[in-house]
């Protein structure tokens, strides 16, 4: 009797577990994201926005000098998918930027008076190559995949927006040309003041004091191809916004070079004096006048990225919480 008990029970729960599956919904999968974690790698193109280079944004790109010295940032992120239409990132991204006043020489040469700003940017003759830490959280919407059955939600092609919030390290680099050989070098310009920024409070005119830990604000858009229910690629266009002034090391006034000798260490109110006005360089005995401008402290420095990515996605037997 207690034998046919047990076996009476065992085959009750056998069917209900049975039914129990054979009621669960078929988790669709292809071409739809499904939830759980996925990581990726991402590779591309940076430029730098801010008082060093051209003034417009398509003789940024083709003043025919651009691409002659490309910089490039790269990284790593992690990826929880929510829901098709939602998923949250967090990632690091090491690189480059880079940007020059060289750019407006076409432009500097056809002008039509000295004033012309083409012109201007090309006689301070400052440029910049800043390496860059970047670790940013960000959240990635697809509209067309809010409804996870629909058609339009299943195709490979999806695009989507993107925004979060970072923080990024950033080295200031310039170039010191020497005066005989007219030899270039790079330069760490983060602690040579050349705006006379920080050394003294009666410098009124100079820029604030850099802080090389910063904050942006990445916002930007991408297209992503679905390979299969496991692997993506797709790119992205991501800009940043930030709250400095100071990723080309120029923001405000030109200084004297007896400022910096007064100020600075011997060593460096050498180099400082070299660098903080290289319009020699361009035109033969010009000299920027002491306290006129050489930035403009008020609008905020920028930084983007156009960049390939590739998406690992780990396998999820969870039935998402929508279907």
């Amino acid at each position: 009797m207690r034998k046919k008990i047990v076996r009476s029970l065992f085959a009750l729960c056998v069917s209900a577990a049975t039914l129990s599956v054979n009621a669960q919904p078929a988790i669709p999968r292809e071409y739809v994201e499904h939830p759980g974690f996925s990581m990726g790698i991402n590779f591309g193109m940076t430029d730098l926005w801010g008082d060093v280079g051209t003034l417009s944004v398509v003789d940024h790109y083709t003043n025919g000098k651009y691409f002659e010295k490309p910089m490039f940032m790269g990284g790593l992120f992690g990826r929880f998918t929510a829901h098709p239409m939602l998923a949250a990132r967090l990632g690091v991204n090491y690189g480059t930027l880079y940007a020059t006043d060289a750019w407006n020489e076409k432009k500097a040469k056809t002008a039509s008076s000295v004033e012309a700003d083409a012109f201007q940017r090309y006689l301070r003759n400052q440029d910049v190559k800043a390496n860059i830490w970047e670790g940013s959280f960000q959240i990635e919407l697809f509209p067309f995949r809010s409804n996870s059955e629909s058609g339009a939600a299943k195709r490979r092609w999806q695009p989507y927006l993107t925004a979060g919030v970072g923080v990024f390290h950033y080295r200031p680099f310039s170039t010191f040309i020497d005066r005989n050989t007219r030899a270039e070098k790079w330069v760490y310009v983060g602690d040579l003041h050349l705006e006379g920024e920080g050394l003294s409070p009666e410098n009124i005119g100079s820029a604030v004091t850099p802080k090389f830990w910063q904050v942006c604000v990445p916002a930007g858009l991408g297209l992503r191809f679905d390979i299969n229910d496991k692997m993506s690629w797709g790119i992205e266009y991501l800009y940043r916004f930030t709250t400095t002034d100071r990723l080309d090391n120029v923001s405000s006034s030109y200084v004297t070079g007896e400022y910096l000798d007064r100020y600075l260490t011997p060593e460096k109110a050498a180099v400082a004096k070299e660098m903080y006005d290289k319009s020699w360089a361009i035109q033969q005995g010009a000299k920027q006048e002491a306290w006129t401008q050489r930035g403009n402290k008020e609008n905020r420095d920028s930084y983007s990225t156009v960049s390939l990515m590739l998406i690992y996605k780990f396998n999820s037997n969870k039935i998402p919480w929508w279907f």
